[in-house]
């Protein structure tokens, strides 16, 4: 039923009901409504009336500092305008915070936002970690005593709550002991839950910025207060549960992080323990940057570019990363190739003639280089089947590999080469494996059906039973009751029990098989035919079978898949992103930061990108004016995606609060700001904004699934987000490289460009 043309009734309906009879109430003031009527306006007053335990902590969409508003244990932050607000609202429902109080604090949050602002500040995100908290939980306030040795016990409220552990607010801030005794009184106190009245130990985490709010995780092994507690959150989590809301975080920040890998500029490449350069993740801009060093395969010239040596070296340092400058000379019989990093031109006084040199032969290439190593899990291992652990198992380090534009550096009348001698690198033919990011192409082309029926293996005379989960003319998925460890590939012998008895003129025993992978802990078997299958018995009954069967059996929709492996690969690459990255989306009131994507690499670039509250503050370098303009430039259709600013910042000398902020400034600026006795605590940013186009994503996320399982709202607030997001930034610290450059005496010959 549609309340709104009573809601002015209803606004008058929720503080008379504290005090008077919700029945005498609608007699005098709606005496004409009918019995359905009356029942949905008392069921919105008591909806309206019923508490709320929906944390408002409003920081990261406001520059103005938020207030902290605590009230009945849960802790708010408001803006003074909605903070005076949420006190006299207070007063109109009793002085309880309710979910009407919520909603016009949501309907007035809106109205705030449409108007004009600079971007608005979001925490960063570290992508790709998952779920923290594996276990369900609450969002549920309790009270909760604190046993201290030889002293009162403390008391305090619960703000989540889980089997094994809690989240607790103080009413001051102390410092406390590592492991603590816990009760839960009040929860004491329901049926079958007396056992939460007996202390038990837990593990106390305190936040440094806030002691006044504790995660504690239990210690002991009580499988009463595991029971108890189990039991609770199952019966309550319809009303409280907050599974819904981690879903969607994680899958949110994994499709953020998708759509880094899919549209922006860097290539993720993974290399061996010896160094050597195994398998590259591209993306549909990975071309351009792949060219320059194709030849006879792709991409195989890039272990000249990256050799083992060079890799090595840079792993002994993995949390510093590198500039990177590469060119080609055409000698008279073959080509040459130059190349060295930033550190190494410094040192030997060589970065001048080096960059001459390749902007004189026009193939001049720069890259932004960083390295981390891949840990491993036995968790990570069991997820796997068994070819995703060999695709797995060589790899030891990954790099991301960014193009960057080439310098300009001054044109010396001569060169010689011969002084480049020492970074002459030799030609390395090894071809790595290159894999486009997204779903991969199945590896059985026939169509699939699921289908579950009985069978047996043989294999070394011994038989195993289970069932399939899915055929197809040439090959079966295989669930066994009891996990085998077999060498791949091997030869079994399937007999088709069920579908044998209830076809037995088709002789479906004593069928040859090749096992090629094993998954599910060696539980799930990928068969294939042997021999031809023209001759085999079970390839012409499932023929038969599916063609006489269209309409039974339902044919498995995925055409494509995500090997497991590829998409451990994918996460591992964005857990240290090559830089710090803004996603931001675009409505009808502008544009707004939707997301800021953290790396670690680079703590002082992060700390001048983030506020006092260390939020991301992508304003500090772009406004929105300008991020406008870039945007209609990228919408024009000469094919172009990319845009790229240079931000020089600087303070003044002098010890005044006179500082600068200029965008691709020209030369004679340049030498003003790099002049020390002009300026300080100069920075230069490299700015890649990409526009991104939604309808060429495909968010391949295995959690998307669970989330529209949980709750349909927050798969369709999600997919509202993402369809708004146009935006993606990256940016790069190129201070380095710009101190080592002077003003150009004369243009050079030509410059590569970024792949647009």
């Amino acid at each position: 039923m549609d309340l709104s043309p009573y809601k002015t009734l209803l606004n008058r309906l929720v503080p008379l009901s504290y005090h008077n009879d919700i029945d005498g109430l609608l007699d005098s003031l709606l005496p004409e409504a009918d019995k359905e009527t009356r029942y949905q306006l008392q069921a919105e007053v008591s909806r309206l009336t019923s508490p709320c335990l929906r944390v408002l902590d409003l920081r990261s969409l406001f520059n103005e500092p938020c207030q902290l508003v605590r009230h009945q244990g849960l802790d708010h932050r408001l803006p003074e305008r909605l903070a005076h607000r949420f006190y006299a609202l207070l007063k109109d429902f009793n002085g309880e915070y309710t979910r009407g109080l919520y909603e016009i604090l949501l309907a007035e949050l809106a109205a705030l936002r449409k108007l004009p602002a600079q971007f608005n500040k979001v925490p960063w995100h570290l992508p790709s970690l998952g779920l923290q908290r594996k276990e369900s939980r609450l969002r549920f306030v309790t009270p909760v005593l604190l046993h201290l040795d030889d002293s009162e016990p403390l008391q305090g409220n619960s703000l989540d709550i889980s089997a094994a552990g809690l989240l607790v607010q103080l009413s001051d801030a102390l410092r406390l002991p590592e492991q603590v005794n816990l009760s839960l009184p009040e929860l004491a106190k329901q049926p079958g839950m007396a056992c939460l009245a007996t202390p038990r130990r837990y593990r106390l985490k305190q936040d440094t910025n806030d002691l006044s709010r504790l995660k504690m995780q239990r210690l002991e092994e009580a499988p009463d207060w595991q029971q108890a507690l189990n039991d609770f959150i199952e019966q309550n989590r319809p009303r409280y549960g907050l599974d819904a809301e981690d879903l969607y975080t994680t899958v949110k920040t994994q499709c953020w992080g998708q759509a880094l890998l899919e549209t922006g500029l860097s290539l993720s490449l993974f290399f061996d323990e010896q160094g050597e350069l195994q398998h590259i993740l591209t993306n549909r801009y990975s071309s351009k940057t792949l060219a320059p060093w194709q030849q006879e395969k792709p991409g195989d010239l890039l272990t000249t570019l990256l050799s083992p040596e060079r890799v090595l070296q840079m792993s002994r340092q993995p949390s510093s990363a590198t500039l990177l400058y590469s060119f080609r000379h055409q000698g008279q019989h073959q080509p040459y190739y130059f190349t060295a990093s930033q550190q190494e031109l410094t040192h030997k006084q060589a970065y001048a003639a080096f960059i001459n040199e390749g902007l004189r032969t026009g193939t001049l290439l720069c890259y932004y280089v960083n390295i981390r190593p891949l840990q491993y899990d036995e968790q990570t291992v069991n997820a796997l089947d068994l070819q995703g652990i060999r695709q797995l198992q060589l790899l030891k380090w990954q790099l991301w590999l960014t193009p960057l534009p080439a310098p300009m550096a001054p044109v010396a009348e001569k060169v010689n080469i011969q002084q480049l001698a020492p970074f002459i690198r030799p030609q390395r033919l090894h071809s790595p494996t290159i894999t486009p990011q997204g779903r991969q192409a199945s590896k059985r082309r026939e169509t699939r059906f699921k289908l579950q029926s009985a069978l047996e293996l043989t294999l070394a005379g011994k038989t195993v039973s289970g069932h399939t989960e899915d055929l197809s003319s040439s090959g079966i998925k295989v669930l066994l009751t009891e996990p085998l460890r077999l060498e791949v590939p091997c030869l079994v012998t399937v007999h088709l029990s069920d579908l044998n008895k209830r076809s037995p003129q088709w002789k479906l025993k004593g069928l040859p098989y090749r096992v090629v992978n094993i998954s599910g802990n060696g539980k799930s078997l990928h068969l294939r035919i042997e021999g031809a299958e023209e001759s085999h018995a079970a390839y012409q009954f499932l023929t038969a079978l599916f063609e006489q069967n269209q309409d039974k059996l339902r044919a498995r929709p995925e055409t494509h898949h995500t090997p497991a492996w590829l998409t451990w690969l994918s996460r591992q690459t964005l857990q240290q992103p090559s830089a710090p990255t803004f996603l931001l989306g675009r409505n009808e009131g502008g544009f707004y930061l939707q997301g800021a994507i953290a790396c670690l690499l680079q703590s002082s670039l992060m700390s001048f990108l983030s506020n006092e509250f260390q939020q991301a503050n992508f304003s500090r370098l772009v406004s929105r004016q300008l991020l406008q303009s870039i945007f209609t430039q990228l919408l024009r259709p000469d094919g172009r995606h990319h845009h790229c600013l240079e931000i020089w910042t600087a303070s003044a000398a002098n010890n005044s609060e006179q500082s600068w902020l200029l965008i691709d400034p020209d030369p004679n600026r340049r030498a003003f700001l790099q002049d020390p006795r002009h300026s300080k605590d100069l920075r230069v940013s490299l700015v890649v904004i990409n526009r991104l186009q939604l309808r060429q994503l495909d968010y391949v996320v295995p959690e998307w699934e669970k989330l529209t399982q949980t709750s349909l709202y927050k798969t369709q607030q999600l997919e509202q987000q993402l369809a708004e997001l146009s935006v993606l930034s990256q940016i790069f610290d190129i201070t380095e490289m710009v101190l080592c450059q002077q003003p150009v005496n004369r243009p050079a010959a030509s410059q590569v460009p970024l792949p647009d």
